[in-house]
């Protein structure tokens, strides 16, 4: 193999390399671990995060959640309807817990500023991980070339500050690696190592995944030095305790809060729907502008040769742990792949890409052998990707939500606002979709306590306040409710008194358990009518032409007096008990399963099934 002989050089007195029966012992002063090769892709990542500094619209979604949630109201979308909106709860609550501490930073900068800090975190620990693993076996100094390959792509710079939670998943994978690393060194705190990688589900719920990949090297590098089956079932059981405590935790507050057994967005995506074709091309969509192919490539060559040279050196330990980031990356991709990607360019593959990078590096012993061409190589495909690759979507006509296309959304609200960074909810309401969230504030504010409207959008083409408004009946606490195809910014700018019927059914309790017709945008496959809104909150007789026909309507109202969808509803708006909250746990299961057709009549005859519905108005 070319350069295998520099590849864990060893000095006289140190532990052997790769014994498998010694732990990697003491580092020489040669092999201490240096911090200055992680300063070119750090300070790269973050210059290029500030330049293409932004906040997502869809970062508004959880930031409307934080508001109720400080107010008192819960962790809700809409007030009064326990709702599980959001698919990142660890960030959203690191959000909220810093906005109470500074809450004289408005929270969209504290997402900015936060996502600035997870990113280098992030780098910093990856960094801190590879040099760590090249110490304990003697190979010197190392450059993690796998963090600059990643520092460079336009797409990383997006989603640091966009609001959302990519740079969190930087930093756990980073820590991860790095807790994974010190834990193959000194075989102790397994217990953090463990806690830390079991938080994966909690930032995205396909990082489950990853997490037991993570999970599964830690067992083996923990149970390794053991002698019995006894000895090893004993050293393990306490750290998997420790990675399941707040995953279970938090899913059994989700079953008895929320009554279901995943997120309410995971139904409305439809997470486990096969949609192989779209996800090949999203992946292709991703790697083909910065020719990521290449450097993958070139790289290729660096981590075959010291995974061969020290598994050859019976080095097993070492290789589980090198290995377990790219596993961990290629099963991450191979699900986004399967369910068919994201209608935003990079952003799933993100995770899977920066794992698959985590443990690429060479030692500076190997830049005098032949393997000095990748890694030149490398370099000079970083700088160009940098200053020059970048995703530029076709020019797309007659769009609309459910139009199959994979979009560029920093540079289409970049159009939208006119401004070159939106992040602020006043950026952002120079945009179509801001304005309307303020008419509807406004609208809102303008009925009486007690008194209930309905605006119902007839057309998304027309200034909203045009749109037919009805009168509104409903325990929930709303002023005026509203069917709308985008939640985001509007739903934000709305405010609390404003309920969101979500037509793609991120937010809607009865969309998210629709099934899917035909393929679509990604996460906008769950379509459903404003006869549902009207069938739910409307008044017996009043329903006017353009909206619905009264057989939708009657047939929708038929529907949400059946169970399980009757008792679903009731479950959720009712107010919360303690034994209510364990009939939820038991309930949650039917719940999640519970599917039917967003066409009313055929969903009335699916959930009524010939039987009579409830005469009592459901919620």
């Amino acid at each position: 193999m070319v350069g295998e002989s520099t590849v864990g050089e060893s000095t006289p007195g140190d532990p052997t390399p790769g014994d498998p029966t010694v732990a990697p012992g003491p580092w020489t002063r040669s092999s201490r671990v240096r911090w200055w090769p992680v300063v070119v892709p750090l300070v790269v990542v973050l210059v290029g995060a500030w330049l293409y500094r932004w906040v997502d619209e869809d970062a508004f979604i959880n930031f409307r959640i934080i508001h109720n949630l400080l107010a008192g109201y819960g962790p809700v979308f809409n007030v009064g309807e326990r709702v599980e909106v959001d698919s990142d709860p660890l960030w959203l609550f690191t959000l909220a817990g810093l906005h109470v501490i500074l809450p004289f930073i408005d929270i969209e900068w504290l997402s900015v500023v936060v996502g600035l800090i997870c990113t280098g975190a992030g780098f910093l620990a990856g960094g801190r991980a590879v040099g760590c693993l090249a110490a304990s076996r003697n190979e010197g100094t190392v450059l993690p070339l796998g963090l600059l390959l990643v520092s460079v792509v336009a797409g990383v710079w997006e989603f640091a500050t966009s609001g959302l939670e990519m740079s969190m998943v930087f930093l756990w994978l980073g820590l991860s690696f790095l807790l994974l690393v010190r834990l193959e060194r000194r075989r102790s705190r397994a217990v953090l190592a463990a806690f830390v990688i079991g938080l994966g589900p909690l930032i995205r719920p396909e990082l489950t995944l990853a997490s037991a990949v993570l999970l599964v090297a830690m067992v083996v590098v923990v149970a390794a030095p053991e002698r019995t089956v006894r000895d090893r079932l004993r050293s393990v059981a306490t750290p998997l305790a420790a990675a399941a405590t707040l995953p279970v935790a938090y899913q059994i507050f989700r079953m008895g809060y929320y009554a279901l057994a995943e997120p309410n967005t995971g139904l409305a995506k439809a997470g486990i729907a096969s949609w192989w074709s779209q996800g090949f091309t999203y992946l292709w969509n991703f790697v083909a502008p910065s020719t990521l192919w290449l450097p993958f490539v070139l790289a290729a060559p660096l981590v075959c040769g010291r995974v061969a040279s020290w598994w050859h050196r019976g080095d097993r330990i070492g290789v589980v742990v090198l290995s377990a980031p790219i596993v961990a990356g290629v099963v991450d991709v191979i699900y986004v792949v399967y369910i068919g990607g994201d209608y935003m360019h990079a952003r799933l593959l993100l995770p899977g890409f920066f794992a698959l990078c985590l443990p690429v590096y060479a030692s500076l012993r190997q830049l005098r052998t032949l393997m000095v061409v990748p890694v030149a190589a490398i370099a000079v495909w970083a700088v160009v990707c940098a200053g020059w690759l970048r995703f530029v979507p076709p020019t797309e006509h007659g769009l609309n939500p459910q139009t199959v296309f994979i979009s560029n959304e920093r540079n289409s609200w970049i159009s939208a606002t006119g401004d070159p960074h939106p992040i602020t909810a006043a950026d952002y309401s120079r945009a179509l979709s801001g304005k309307a969230g303020e008419v509807l504030h406004r609208m809102a504010d303008r009925i009486p306590p007690r008194r209930q409207e309905m605006l119902v959008v007839t057309s998304p083409f027309r200034p909203i306040g045009s749109n037919p408004v009805l009168a509104a009946r409903s325990p929930l606490p709303f002023r005026l409710a509203v069917d709308l195809p985008a939640i985001g910014v509007i739903g934000y700018l709305a405010g609390p008194h404003v309920y969101v019927f979500d037509t793609f059914s991120l937010a809607n309790p009865i969309g998210s358990h629709t099934v899917i017709v035909r393929h679509a945008r990604p996460g906008h496959e769950k379509e459903i009518g404003p006869a549902w809104m009207l069938a739910r909150f409307g008044i017996a007789g009043r329903v006017r032409n353009g909206a619905s026909s009264v057989a939708q309507v009657a047939a929708a109202r038929r529907a949400l007096g059946c169970e399980p969808l009757r008792g679903y509803l009731r479950a959720i708006t009712e107010p919360l008990t303690v034994g209510g909250f364990l009939a939820n746990i038991g309930d949650s299961f039917g719940y999640t399963t519970m599917r039917f057709s967003a066409d009313p009549a055929k969903a009335a005859a699916e959930l009524c099934a010939g039987r009579e519905p409830t005469a009592h108005r459901p919620p």
